[in-house]
């Protein structure tokens, strides 16, 4: 039995010789801090700007994680108390959990075959209190952003894109996270590209860019690397979700390295792809004009127990098929109990959470096999999956 790699730290397998040497730089400057040293290098604005280029957006902003760039994106557009989000019950749970951090609550709609969300969904569920929509990218393969961005125009509601898994990825030729009033993105250890922990926001938009940017670093008001001020009209409080120059150097490096990566990964899902039988493996499909990043493979059978049989048989190949989650985040405890860590139940007790059902997510989510594209995988290991693959279909087929 062949042991197959399947960890999905996509960026971190690249990070090499030029990303010490660009860390070493930054530590022999002795200025880590964004805007201030003895020998500042300026690492975060460079990659802001890169990232800017890379995008085609007018405004970045990198910043602690892809949660605080969720944050920061509520933040920018003014969502609060007695607002209803509307999110995905197929996601991970930051995509949810900062809409209660700015004291709103989220409202979980239904998926579609592509795993994303389901632009039929977020009609049926918009309701007076409905402000924004927080379309997820899951597993680096766009959403439908024409008829998402149709129904947002109609409802005058906002859109933020948790782009957390699908930096590079396109829809028409155009990246996404960058068709909603904001883009949420990551550069945690397990994303496209990678300083271990990060993430950035982005937006077209010069007032929210700079209502994030403030609230970013403790409120304050900063012009280009000068010291902010509290004392002028524009401040208000915030927090700090600033990112450093080591962070910023090592992503920089990457943003150089992404072209190389999606290449890479786009080689192995197409290997497996066309050695695939697509009559007997239903394939996790794509939204029209859409060119995903090639995380994983997912692969929909009809049933759970069809799903958990394949799932079996492959793990006992040494081949790391499993579902994706161990339940949709609907029903984590914070959502089916309303808890808070506030012993006034903050945000639960100023605002109105309604509990929906995704009879679809539910369904979808436990027929749904996925294996991580690892960047580790090699053309043995592709060969042998695609063999397994086979072997299990004339199984079922006998």
């Amino acid at each position: 039995m062949m042991k197959v790699p399947n960890n999905p730290f996509f960026g971190t397998h690249y990070i090499g010789r030029k990303e010490k040497k660009a860390v070493d730089k930054v530590i022999k400057s002795k200025s880590l801090f964004r805007y201030q040293g003895p020998n500042l290098q300026y690492m975060t604005d460079q990659f802001e700007e890169a990232m800017k280029e890379y995008l085609n957006v007018k405004y970045v902003l990198a910043c602690s994680n892809g949660g605080t760039a969720l944050k920061l994106s509520c933040i920018a557009l003014g969502i609060g108390i007695g607002d209803e989000v509307l999110v995905p019950s197929f996601t991970f749970i930051a995509s949810a959990s900062n809409i209660l951090a700015v004291g709103a609550v989220p409202k979980f709609v239904d998926i579609d075959e592509t795993m994303n969300i389901d632009p039929k969904s977020i009609e049926q569920n918009i309701s007076e209190r409905t402000k924004a929509i927080i379309v997820v990218h899951m597993q680096g393969s766009p959403a439908n952003m024409k008829e998402i961005m149709k129904i947002a125009k109609k409802h005058n509601l906002k859109v933020i894109e948790d782009t957390a898994q699908a930096l590079g990825a396109e829809l028409n030729g155009k990246k996404v996270g960058t068709f909603g009033d904001c883009g949420a993105f990551s550069l945690q250890a397990g994303k496209t590209i990678t300083c271990g922990e990060g993430g950035f926001f982005v937006t077209n938009n010069k007032d929210l860019y700079m209502r994030a940017k403030m609230y970013h670093d403790n409120g304050g008001y900063r012009v280009g690397c000068s010291y902010p001020t509290w004392e002028n009209t524009k401040t208000f409080f915030g927090e700090n979700f600033k990112i450093t120059e080591i962070q910023s150097a090592i992503a920089l490096e990457q943003l150089k390295k992404i072209d190389k990566i999606i290449s890479f990964q786009e080689r192995k899902y197409q290997y497996l792809i066309n050695r695939i039988d697509t009559n007997f493996y239903k394939i996790r499909p794509f939204v029209k004009g859409a060119n995903s990043f090639k995380m994983s493979l997912g692969i929909v059978f009809s049933t759970k127990e069809e799903c958990d049989n394949f799932i079996k048989y492959m793990n006992n190949h040494g081949i790391g098929f499993n579902i994706y989650c161990s339940n949709l985040i609907d029903k984590y405890d914070t959502f089916k109990f309303q808890n808070s860590w506030d012993k006034n139940n903050f945000p639960y007790s100023l605002t109105k959470y309604i509990p929906n059902k995704c009879e679809k997510a539910e369904s979808l989510f436990k027929r749904v096999a996925w294996f991580n594209l690892s960047a580790e995988l090699k053309r043995k290991h592709l060969k042998y999956i695609v063999s397994k693959l086979e072997e299990y279909k004339n199984v079922r087929c006998w």
